[in-house]
């Protein structure tokens, strides 16, 4: 195949070949375009192409010298005497062969120069690869405004509006998250970020190891994959302490039971062996020695909702018929309808999600990870109106009401990063 045949025409005006591989000593792919646009719309190759780096040096010269021998106009000239600016890397893309670069980086470069992608409405691993591309060359500015103007993403959500959905794969999950960072579509951002934090990842299980082959999606950059992290420890650290808190009002030799009858000292050893045997029974707790530990700490993997229906499986057990409403379900579930108000996935909810806008503007005062831990927080006077959430929170040295969605935030932040919590409603 000859090099005219190989060559794919993005500006038939251009005046520069690129070269672009994968690899050193690869296979390359060639591309005739403009290094105007290219300069204007990338920062890459506004250094690149500047009289700074040679690559320009070389571009200007060559270019100069064709306008002196027969080519005045450099558009007219023909592909086999412009220059020629070698590329490689584009970027931790995932695909399934190395020809397939080809048609991605073509994309890429017709975004540049705004033009049409070769697919009308590409599928989203398309788009999370021309992310890839686009993060790679520091073009974001440029190709979030093209894939707005174009509604590509739009057009997504409105074609599985009304559908049922299908599971989705972590990496499709991961994609969407990662092009609702790099093209400005916030939605996408809480929505995919929140999915992660309470399905879990294989990436955050103990042991993985760190992989730089994998695409860029799979461990996303800006802390965004830290926040998440952090994010799903205090959650889980916020659900122990429920059951924590209960095993310990009813191991502390205070009296639970308040209906002054002579059942009552029964009614708490009832209670409590039953609790014990059900958070046994869900595997939420267990029974060691502490004579002698050897045991690794551990921590719940898997989805969180999972693990909020099985603590909402607790029955009302009583001792006998006059302590119908002594047990743990009773005073449990009040308190998980309060948690799961904020961790739904309903979208309409409290959001443990990222907000996009929040990360990219006040990420000091919004990120978990940046955040100090309140010192305690207190349960709500009120489970009625809840979604306010209206907390109480002590902190150390100062006390802080942010204003805007940030203030919503950051009291749902506070439940969760609180170094202790008063879950007891009943006796505020």
């Amino acid at each position: 195949m000859s090099d005219e045949e190989e060559l794919l025409v993005i500006a038939a005006n251009g005046d520069v070949i690129l070269d672009v591989g994968q690899e050193e000593g690869g296979q390359r792919f060639s591309y005739r375009v403009d290094s105007k646009m290219l300069q204007q719309n990338s920062r890459y190759f506004e250094n690149l192409l500047s009289d700074r780096f040679n690559e320009g040096q070389q571009l200007a010269k060559a270019l100069a010298a064709l306008r002196l021998a027969q080519h005045a106009n450099v558009a007219d000239a023909p592909a086999d005497v412009l220059p020629h600016i070698s590329i490689v890397d584009v970027g931790r893309v995932a695909v399934a062969k190395v020809s397939s670069i080809r048609n991605l980086f073509a994309d890429f470069l017709r975004a540049l120069h705004g033009l049409d992608l070769a697919v009308t409405n590409p599928p989203i691993a398309n788009l999370a690869n021309l992310a890839v591309v686009t993060d790679r060359f520091d073009a974001v500015a440029c190709l979030s405004k093209y894939v707005q103007r174009k509604k590509y993403l739009q057009l997504i959500d409105a074609k599985s509006r009304g559908k049922p959905q299908p599971t989705q794969t972590e990496e499709r999950v991961r994609q969407k998250l990662f092009v609702g960072l790099m093209f400005d579509y916030p939605s996408w951002v809480t929505r995919y970020s929140k999915h992660l934090i309470m399905r879990d990842s294989v990436q955050w299980r103990p042991g993985t190891a760190e992989d730089h082959t994998k695409a860029l999606w799979w461990d996303i950059t800006n802390g965004v994959e830290d926040e998440m992290i952090q994010r799903r420890e205090y959650i889980l650290e916020t659900i122990n302490s429920l059951q924590a808190h209960f095993l310990r009002l009813y191991t502390s030799g205070e009296r639970q039971c308040k209906l002054g009858y002579d059942t009552s000292i029964q009614c708490d050893s009832f209670q409590l062996g039953e609790m014990v045997r059900f958070f046994s029974k869900i595997d939420t707790v267990r029974l060691q020695g502490k004579i002698y530990d050897n045991t690794e700490p551990t921590y719940y993997i898997g989805d969180i909702d999972r693990l909020l229906s099985s603590l909402r499986q607790c029955s009302n057990y009583q001792v006998d018929n006059n302590h119908a409403h002594c047990g743990l379900r009773s005073r449990l579930l009040p308190l998980l309808d309060l948690v799961q108000n904020q961790l739904s996935l309903d979208t309409g909810s409290l959001d443990i999600g990222i907000c996009a806008e929040c990360w990219t503007h006040n990420r000091q005062e919004y990120a978990w990870q940046l955040a100090k831990r309140p010192v305690m927080w207190a349960h709500p006077r009120s489970l009625m109106g809840n979604r306010a959430l209206t907390n109480r929170v002590l902190r150390k040295g100062h006390q802080r009401t942010p204003s805007g969605c940030l203030s919503k935030h950051v009291a749902v932040r506070d439940l969760y990063m609180a170094a202790e919590r008063n879950w007891t409603a009943r006796d505020v």
